[in-house]
């Protein structure tokens, strides 16, 4: 994920000043709202508001753009599943080291992009949906869908949008 990424949460109003989410590990995201900075005797503090909200709209976005997913993203989806990388290579077959050469952007992901992608999807769904996203998406059919459905998608990122998603909609 290269290029600048804002996220916001709808009918807050805007920063003057995106702020930038590297905490996230990801260098392009940026947050166009949802943010409280207080400075204290400590230190600066910040807030953001539903930050699982925001982490789940973030590998939304990872897992449905179009472009091949980095070593970055990939370590963002495995630490949100809060697996380490002995138990994501468990789950793929492959090695600890496997799974670090991935993430550290020395291996390509090859098969192991669709696989992550669809253990996260398969992660943050609710239980409820996981049947109808999965009909909805296997078998692969002539007219692919790239997006999650919104009723399923404004319950996983819990007023988070992505700020490009908002206006295709």
């Amino acid at each position: 994920m290269s290029e600048r990424v804002d996220f916001f949460i709808e009918g807050k109003e805007q920063l003057a000043k995106p702020f930038h989410y590297s905490a996230s590990g990801l260098n392009s995201i940026y947050l166009l709202n949802g943010v409280t900075e207080k400075v204290t005797d400590y230190g600066k503090m910040v807030h953001i508001e539903n930050i699982n909200g925001l982490h789940h709209a973030i590998g939304l976005h990872i897992i449905e753009k179009d472009e091949p997913m980095n070593g970055a993203e990939f370590r963002f989806l495995r630490k949100q599943m809060e697996l380490t990388q002995v138990q994501l290579g468990g789950h793929l077959k492959v090695s600890d080291q496997t799974i670090a050469n991935y993430e550290k952007g020395h291996t390509a992901l090859g098969p192991a992009e669709p696989l992550i992608k669809g253990v996260y999807l398969l992660f943050i769904l609710p239980e409820e949906t996981r049947v109808e996203v999965l009909k909805s998406i296997l078998p692969p059919s002539q007219e692919k869908r790239k997006r999650l459905p919104d009723v399923p998608r404004r319950k996983l990122v819990d007023h988070w949008i992505e700020d490009g998603v908002r206006r295709a909609a």
